[in-house]
């Protein structure tokens, strides 16, 4: 056996110790409640939900996402996301993203910074480890939910800081792609009132396991079948079946079904070299309906620098 042989076996078995160490970590951090913004569009704005995903295009890229969900509730959540992320070297990516939502009351604003390490498994095939540190900043206007009385905890509002530590893995391949990643493993807290004593209710992340195959139909029209799931101890798992036409890799449209949640449809579109213009509509599957009939929007700007 040669010496290159066998430094070729030794750095396999890395690998593989590394995944499984990165897999069981993900896997041991699952959360309990489902409290994370919901997005449609995610695959096109991966690093939202995994650090790994920092760096790996050739160039620079700037997300900006506007969600409106569930269009005939007041005070249903909004939400406003920036992603941004970049090459720094050989091997490495880095990446900073912005989240801020607001439900009734309650505004959350998080802040995180994504370092991701690239190792080449051949020469179509790369995995990217990513580590996301941050923090959220959460405010509670009780003051709007006052009625008037002499309750003195509606009196005050409530103001916490929770910091953020997540982890993922992406395997990308010019024909299919594989994601793992938890954006938050640590506990959170956010304030909750029963009766006339205010008590904390735990945020805890979300476990996501997703991939998509790239099949190509034509010259100039590629389908990829996609596929995603959340786990969130204690609440079903949500489960998300969807595939994206690629026409003339100029315009972008697909279907998504979130099973006994919600069906969407978007559309992609290449505006300039640089620049891509993205709109999914959701329409609620759920028992929400009979109060949301009018679904959600979502817009996303993309520009590669």
């Amino acid at each position: 056996m040669t010496y290159r042989f066998k430094k070729r076996i030794k750095m396999r078995k890395s690998i593989i110790t590394i995944i499984a160490f990165t897999l069981t970590f993900l896997l041991s951090n699952k959360a309990e409640a489902q409290q994370d913004p919901n997005f449609t569009l995610y695959n096109f704005n991966m690093n939202i939900i995994n650090p790994a995903y920092a760096g790996t295009k050739d160039s620079p890229e700037l997300n900006l996402v506007y969600r409106s969900q569930f269009l005939g509730i007041d005070d249903a959540p909004r939400t406003v996301s920036m992603a941004y992320s970049k090459n720094v070297g050989r091997n490495l990516g880095i990446g900073i993203s912005l989240i801020n939502d607001k439900v009734f009351i309650l505004k959350q604003t998080d802040v995180a910074v994504d370092i991701s390490y690239k190792i080449k498994l051949s020469e179509q095939t790369k995995l990217y480890f990513g580590l996301k540190a941050g923090g959220g900043f959460t405010n509670i206007d009780l003051t709007r939910a006052y009625d008037g009385g002499d309750d003195p905890l509606f009196l005050e509002n409530q103001d916490f800081f929770n910091p953020h530590v997540g982890a993922g893995i992406h395997v990308q391949n010019k024909n299919f792609y594989i994601t793992v990643s938890t954006p938050n493993f640590l506990k959170g807290k956010r304030y909750e009132k029963q009766g006339n004593a205010p008590t904390v209710a735990i945020d805890n992340s979300h476990f996501y396991l997703g991939t998509g195959v790239n099949l190509s139909l034509s010259e100039n029209l590629m389908v990829t079948p996609m596929f995603m799931m959340r786990n969130v101890e204690g609440v079903p798992n949500s489960y998300d079946m969807g595939a994206a036409f690629d026409i003339h890799k100029k315009v972008i449209i697909g279907m998504n079904y979130r099973v006994k949640e919600m069906i969407s449809s978007y559309t992609l579109l290449d505006v300039s070299d640089k620049l891509k213009f993205g709109v999914a509509y959701d329409v609620t599957m759920s028992d929400l309906y009979l109060v949301d009939q009018r679904g959600s929007i979502e817009f996303i700007f993309k520009y590669q620098f």
